[in-house]
């Protein structure tokens, strides 16, 4: 029962917090450590999508908006401390060979986009609304267990010392024409996926190009495709 309107939010709300969370995890960082921040970020994510699989349960109308509303604000909260905190424990891991590990890493985050639609498509069919959340969340969780395990919490925290001759300002970055100039250029280049998210299942089915959950998944695995076998190509130019 929600409007067109409505679920535009609730996709929307998800960057929209972490792009005013980010610069908040940064500070926790420098007092807590990185890889506890991941940790607290992993949890919320994991808790947040098994949560929102009890979406189905609530009454249509309002109290399903603000049921998906909120667990979509509780994932990019998680979002945010989880992503900042990984690329900076990359940043410590080997300074020399930051470009390949962060290579690596889009690589990664483009095969979960490219396995995730159709995936999450085939659990739809096979088990309705909440299987794809239960099997993500349930998924998600031993990955704070792993980095909890094999990397010690307080390996990458800064020294006093270290802290205040490495810290740059968000007023420094923001007044770098470079800095602003590539944050514009990747708000633009992800913003043509956002456009898709909310429309793109529905417009498809409609159009009888792709009608059931799996086909519309396969659909949305096109782009990331085609953004993985890129990205191996674009590291070694």
């Amino acid at each position: 029962g929600m409007s067109e309107d409505g679920v535009g939010f609730v996709f929307a709300v998800f960057a929209a917090v972490i792009f005013v969370c980010s610069p908040c995890a940064g500070r926790l960082m420098t007092r807590h450590g990185k890889v506890w921040v991941y940790i607290w970020g992993i949890s919320l994510v994991c808790v947040s999508t098994i949560c929102f699989s009890m979406a189905s349960l609530m009454p249509a109308g309002v109290p399903f908006a603000v049921w998906c509303f909120s667990m979509r604000v509780m994932q990019g909260l998680g979002a945010a401390l989880e992503e900042t905190a990984m690329y900076s424990i990359i940043a410590d891991l080997d300074p020399e060979r930051v470009t390949l590990y962060l290579g690596i890493c889009e690589i990664s985050t483009g095969r979960g986009y490219m396995i995730g639609p159709p995936l999450g498509g085939f659990l739809f069919s096979a088990g309705g609304f909440a299987m794809p959340f239960l099997v993500l969340g349930l998924a998600v969780a031993p990955a704070a267990f792993l980095l909890y395990s094999y990397v010690p919490p307080d390996a990458y925290r800064l020294s006093k010392g270290d802290q205040s001759s490495n810290d740059v300002s968000l007023q420094t970055l923001l007044k770098s024409p470079q800095v602003m100039v590539m944050a514009v250029a990747a708000m633009l280049a992800n913003s043509d996926y956002a456009f898709l998210e909310p429309t793109l299942g529905e417009h498809a089915a409609e159009m009888g190009v792709a009608s059931s959950p799996d086909a519309i998944g396969m659909l949305f695995s096109v782009a990331m495709t085609s953004y993985t076998l890129s990205c191996p190509v674009i590291g070694v130019l």
